[in-house]
């Protein structure tokens, strides 16, 4: 664990530099936008997303280098998300990763331009990807673009906000996750993928650990939101309770979600599997969400 531990750091303070690199200075006229990007940017987060971009790549045969641009569109994509999802009129929430959300420190307006700006930014990262054999970069851009779009990223967001206040099925649920959260998460490895020129089954798993994995992911969530106190999670506990949203835990308990967890994270590895120790990485980080302390 020690050694996954230092894995994490030093891959954290890899997508920390780059985004530096990518991201205009704060000294950049008008300062005020390019501030409120990067205070959000830099607040902390896991980096889990850019982190298994670059554990596909290397599953694939690829390395940091051409992998990096694609990993920090996907940080900067998901960090528009959050502050967006933070705003009064979608979430409401006044913390995110442990501080202040950005409407709050920098007002609803500044925080609304904050994410389209990131969101923006994400696009010009992505373009300095290199293309290769298999992908152009039209395609690579296309993945992205879909992603983030009304049928994914968007979509599930919408889905989770009509769904406030109902009883919904455990198969609605689903699909809100699996646009809102699995989405990203699955794109973030299909980058990494396509930047090392996988092949067509290297895609395809790497799809179906993505996908499996983002569910897990948001199970967990879930769980923790019930069973974690506000300053463990960084967020408000307790709040998708209080927006009467519909959760695993609320429609399965808590012990079936912990089970649901556990089997879906176990599709995600065996997908992995035609990797052999080529996807070590990515196994180390599935168990590292899976024993998220409940």
């Amino acid at each position: 664990m020690s050694d996954f531990k230092d894995y994490l750091k030093a891959h954290v303070a890899l997508v920390d530099e780059a985004l530096d690199q990518f991201l205009p200075a704060e000294s950049e006229s008008p300062q005020t936008i390019h501030q409120a990007m990067r205070y959000s940017i830099f607040a902390g987060g896991k980096r889990l997303r850019p982190i298994l971009t670059l554990a596909a790549a290397k599953a694939c045969g690829g390395g940091s280098d051409q992998a990096l641009a694609p990993a920090c569109a996907v940080e900067m994509m998901h960090t528009y998300s959050l502050i967006h999802d933070d705003l009064p009129g979608m979430d409401n929430d006044d913390l995110r990763r442990g501080r202040p959300t950005s409407h709050k420190v920098y007002g609803e307006g500044m925080a609304v331009l904050a994410g389209d700006a990131l969101l923006t930014e994400a696009f010009i990262t992505l373009a300095s990807t290199q293309a290769n054999e298999r992908y152009p970069l039209k395609e690579i851009l296309l993945e992205f673009a879909t992603c983030g779009g009304s049928k994914k990223l968007i979509g599930g967001q919408v889905l989770d906000l009509e769904g406030e206040n109902q009883d919904l099925a455990l198969d609605q649920l689903i699909q809100i996750h699996e646009n809102k959260t699995a989405a990203l998460l699955t794109t973030s490895l299909r980058l990494g993928a396509m930047s090392a020129n996988a092949t067509e089954e290297q895609l395809a798993a790497l799809t179906d650990f993505g996908y499996h994995l983002g569910l897990a992911f948001q199970v967990i969530d879930d769980i923790l939101d019930v069973t974690q106190s506000t300053e463990k999670l960084g967020k408000t506990a307790g709040k998708d309770e209080a927006a009467q949203k519909a959760t695993y835990p609320a429609i399965l308990g808590l012990e079936e979600s912990k089970k649901e967890a556990k089997r879906l994270t176990k599709k995600a590895l065996n997908a992995l599997k035609i990797f052999g120790a080529q996807a070590k990485d990515l196994e180390a980080i599935a168990h590292y969400l899976l024993d998220r302390d409940y």
